[in-house]
């Protein structure tokens, strides 16, 4: 559940003859015991979970302060997937809870395929994937139109990202379907393939009354959604990929959504968590946690309505009697939160307890999202930082001193030129004159060459400032652990060339390195997100859902905790290679054991009733999930100490299942107060 650490070294301490003040303040002769304690509590472990609890943790030895936190890092910078908690779990005791197994082909016999009288006799199962040969991130089980053989799909595979191409994930009662993919390598040539256009114009063909298209040209109504901004489109075709030329695919129309990509949505939860984390401490406290999110600017809840937006138009579309094609980049993060997303509203059985974790079986699991990467199960090393607390006598001249930071030298050239007459400020404009040139430009160059330029800045500032730190400060307990040192890199844990999880470990070795490991970069609350917009859904329509909002925060504390194997590995192909269905527990099952925790009251759904069958969302009452972000608002809790003090009430995190309002008790009125942020 640990997400980041900061180690925070004491001050330096003021005033002694030598620089060397650690070993100094170890000597018999050092200050007493009792002001060593004082000196050692500035220094603190500052722990950041993934269910946004916020840790502190001081001690008067600064030797076990070091040693808490190496042994903090040691335990959840871990390299195997075996090493997670998953498996010693299901060795303990989830191995006497009743396996839970979900069959793909049984969910799309319930849609109708392979039905020779219904809506599905247009469709057929494919087996050839089975041994993963056609498409390693797709399930061995496909369902593809009746008219295409094997053979035309593995053709339509290689033109396709990651061989991912267009197969069905939900067919509706009136005929339409929806299909998911990757983008098409198309490239700056325009490339195209003819397979892959028979395989699109044959999904198109499923509704027809004979199973084909018609002569005569149909109206462009039916969909092929692309999630991404048309710009990143766009530069795909740099790399040899790019979107579908829509010449070549007839009968349908491109609809791009705009929703960014991981990169985006990590930055914009790392700006949330930052809003919430911002009041500890800093005297902003009566402020409150609400606030503090309307001026983060993490646009976090734009992209959940541009999310939700995205899911409207294909719910729109197929019910409507339109065929729909979703697909983003590599079809396994915008595309599953869209297809998932479209179901839930489309299919009321998907909106109950075991409908759900069908849902996300077959669009998360078994289409493969990558979990491992996206959550960062396995090494981020540099999440783990040691820093320097600031000497509390020093601390106005260092706050002084850190506006200079980001031009570098900048304050001691202007020292230099008021010395010989000129203006002290004529250094720190001449050093924002590029940038502010930089600001003004409109091209979208002049935009990224500020970014760019400002990012250097941080850098070079930061590790100058590193590097003073080291040659200023000797530290004694850092030589105890030299796993804590910057750009540390961990032995191999194996000597084998791959690992269950599909990373190379042959090139690792001891020492150091520069810059950050490449799968960093991987880490983005996609499902996070996707809990997010069900929980929006949830609450514009009360009474539609089985499960209650407890159901979703624990699954959505369930996705960091390890603990259950239903959130590990990247695709069904490393499934298969570990057996994780034997060798750890599914949260299906663990859930199943208090189903009625989870059993929302208000629930009236009925699949009989067709005006009940379709939900739509509203991209417009988006608001802020209290509950999973932060239960505890120090604004609130100013107004309400005085009644809530009588009866011992507390306001803080539910810590446990237990704890978590009911859905028949209603929310808390802090909740209810916190909920009211919306867009």
């Amino acid at each position: 559940m640990i997400h980041s650490a900061i180690l925070i070294r004491p001050p330096r301490l003021v005033g002694r003859d030598s620089d060397s003040d650690y070993e100094q303040q170890m000597e018999p002769q050092a200050p007493s015991a009792e002001e060593l304690a004082v000196w050692a509590l500035q220094g603190a472990i500052k722990i950041r979970c993934h269910n946004f609890v916020f840790v502190t943790l001081r001690s008067s030895s600064v030797r076990n302060l070091y040693g808490v936190f190496a042994t903090i890092k040691y335990l959840s910078c871990v390299s195997l997937l075996k090493s997670l908690y998953a498996f010693k779990y299901h060795a303990d005791s989830g191995k006497d809870i009743p396996a839970k197994h979900f069959d793909l082909r049984t969910e799309f016999q319930r849609m109708g395929v392979g039905n020779a009288d219904g809506v599905g006799r247009y469709w057929r199962f494919s087996e050839s994937n089975r041994k993963f040969q056609l498409c390693a991130t797709y399930p061995p089980l496909l369902v593809v139109p009746s008219k295409i053989s094997d053979t035309t799909l593995t053709y339509a595979a290689r033109y396709r990202s990651k061989a991912r191409l267009p197969a069905l994930c939900y067919l509706h009662p009136n005929g339409f379907s929806m299909t998911r993919s990757s983008q098409p390598m198309v490239g700056l040539k325009q490339a195209r393939s003819v397979q892959d256009e028979k395989l699109v114009e044959a999904i198109l063909a499923t509704s027809e009354p004979t199973g084909t298209p018609p002569r005569f040209q149909y109206e462009r109504s039916n969909i092929i959604i692309d999630a991404r901004p048309t710009t990143n489109a766009v530069v795909n075709r740099a790399v040899g990929a790019g979107s579908e030329n829509m010449d070549h695919y007839k009968r349908c129309r491109k609809v791009y959504l705009g929703i960014d990509n991981i990169h985006v949505m990590r930055d914009a939860l790392n700006k949330l968590v930052d809003a919430i984390q911002s009041g500890d401490g800093k005297g902003e406290e009566t402020v409150g946690v609400v606030s503090r999110i309307q001026n983060s600017k993490s646009n976090w809840l734009r992209h959940i309505a541009n999310i939700l937006e995205g899911a409207k138009a294909i719910v729109e579309a197929i019910d409507g009697g339109n065929h729909v094609l979703v697909h983003c980049s590599d079809g396994w993060d915008r595309t599953a939160q869209l297809t998932s997303l479209a179901q839930l509203c489309l299919d009321p059985y998907y909106r109950t307890i075991s409908g759900f974790a069908t849902l996300v079986e077959k669009e998360w699991v078994s289409f493969g999202h990558q979990f491992t990467l996206r959550g960062g199960y396995l090494g981020h090393p540099d999440r783990f930082k040691v820093t320097r607390a600031a000497s509390p006598k020093a601390s106005s001249k260092s706050h002084m001193s850190r506006r200079g930071e980001l031009t570098g030298d900048s304050a001691s050239i202007a020292s230099s030129s008021n010395e010989n007459g000129t203006d002290e400020n004529v250094a720190s404009e001449a050093a924002s004159d590029f940038d502010t040139l930089l600001q003004t430009g409109t091209s979208m160059f002049g935009r990224f060459a500020t970014r760019a330029f400002r990012g250097v800045q941080s850098r070079i500032s930061s590790a100058i400032q590193a590097a003073s730190d080291d040659i200023d400060d000797t530290d004694p307990f850092i030589s105890e652990y030299p796993e804590l040192q910057p750009n540390y890199v961990l032995p191999p844990a194996v000597d084998s060339a791959d690992t269950a999880d599909g990373s190379s470990t042959s090139k690792r070795s001891n020492g150091f390195r520069l810059g950050r490991p490449k799968h960093d970069h991987e880490t983005s609350p996609v499902f996070q997100q996707f809990l997010d917009c069900v929980f929006q859904l949830w609450v514009q329509h009360p009474t539609m859902f089985e499960f209650n909002e407890r159901f979703l925060l624990d699954l959505f504390y369930h996705l960091h905790s390890a603990q259950f194997g239903t959130f590990l590995c990247n695709n069904m192909k490393e499934r298969s290679a570990v057996d994780l269905a034997s060798t750890t527990t599914s949260i299906w099952a663990w859930m199943e054991q208090s189903n009625h925790v989870y059993v929302n009251e208000l629930y009236q759904g009925d699949e009989n009733k067709r005006d009940q069958r379709t939900i739509a969302p509203n991209p417009q009452f988006v608001q802020y999930w209290s509950a999973m972000f932060s239960g505890y608002d120090p604004a609130f809790a100013t107004r309400q100490a005085s009644e809530r003090s009588s009866s011992g009430e507390l306001l803080s995190r539910p810590g446990s299942v237990e704890q978590l309002p009911s859905t028949s008790d209603g929310h808390s009125k802090l909740v209810d107060e916190l909920d009211s942020i919306v867009i």
